[in-house]
């Protein structure tokens, strides 16, 4: 993958990031941290790991996480220097969590149709008042515990001017959500989400394509699940690229 263009990926997460965390630059990367929400890895995780001295630097993640008594985590990406530090991490302790993603762009084009919804469906820009449905949609879809997190997490968006949730309802039960995180001249999708009981109704494409029918600037999104990318590829999203996404994480005292 193009590492600019990996960079300008990486360089819109932090940007989100900024917006639910306290993001501290450091020698070595970025310290992440949300003492307010501690059951929210990525309000709590380390980025951007590139370092001369990297046992230094994994002995200052975990000192500044374990002052604020959160749980120490590193986020490593295919550009984190030196190359073994997934290697290094585990022989500190970490436990490694790696997941394959794909790295997905869609460039402004032509406005799309909507797609034809099923009757009862309605979307509608997602305001404060919908914070408990849009919780409960995603924690529904993806089957993570902690409902607090989430509330907590959404909080600090849906309330800001730079991310955007949109929600749509089946009969005016809320089912289906989706988000755009801008950054500057590009935006993130992420968080979309259906509840079980509403798939297969075209209620993701819909949102998606509602989001771009809104875009000022180019789309990004990550996406794991096969299905998933189908919808998007179907939508105009094109792949540039795999890479495996690594958390590791540091348990006990």
């Amino acid at each position: 993958m193009d590492s600019a263009f990996r960079q300008q990926f990486l360089g819109l997460e932090l940007t989100l990031a900024r917006r639910f965390a306290t993001v501290e630059a450091r020698p070595w990367g970025y310290f992440v941290h949300e003492v307010g929400n501690p059951g929210h890895w990525d309000a709590n995780t380390a980025r951007w790991l590139r370092a001369e001295e990297p046992e230094a630097a994994i002995e200052d993640v975990v000192a500044l996480y374990r002052a604020r008594g959160l749980v120490p985590r590193v986020r490593v990406d295919d550009l984190s220097a030196p190359g073994d530090v997934v290697e290094r991490l585990v022989a500190r302790g970490f436990q490694k969590d790696a997941q394959e993603m794909r790295l997905m762009y869609w460039g402004l084009g032509a406005s799309r149709p909507l797609p034809v919804l099923f009757s009862g469906v309605t979307l509608e820009v997602a305001g404060p008042e919908t914070l408990a449905s849009l919780a409960e949609i995603q924690a529904g879809a993806d089957g993570w515990a902690g409902l607090d997190w989430r509330v907590r997490y959404l909080e600090r968006l849906v309330r800001g001017s730079a991310s955007h949730y949109y929600l749509a309802r089946v009969d005016g039960v809320p089912a289906a959500v989706a988000a755009l995180h801008e950054g500057e001249g590009r935006a993130l999708v992420q968080e979309v989400a259906t509840s079980p009981r509403y798939r297969r109704r075209g209620l993701a494409t819909a949102l998606i394509t509602w989001i771009q029918r809104r875009a000022m600037v180019p789309l990004f999104l990550q996406v794991s699940n096969p299905e998933a990318e189908r919808i998007y590829a179907r939508a105009g999203f094109r792949a540039w690229g795999e890479l495996e996404q690594v958390t590791c994480m540091l348990p006990g005292p």
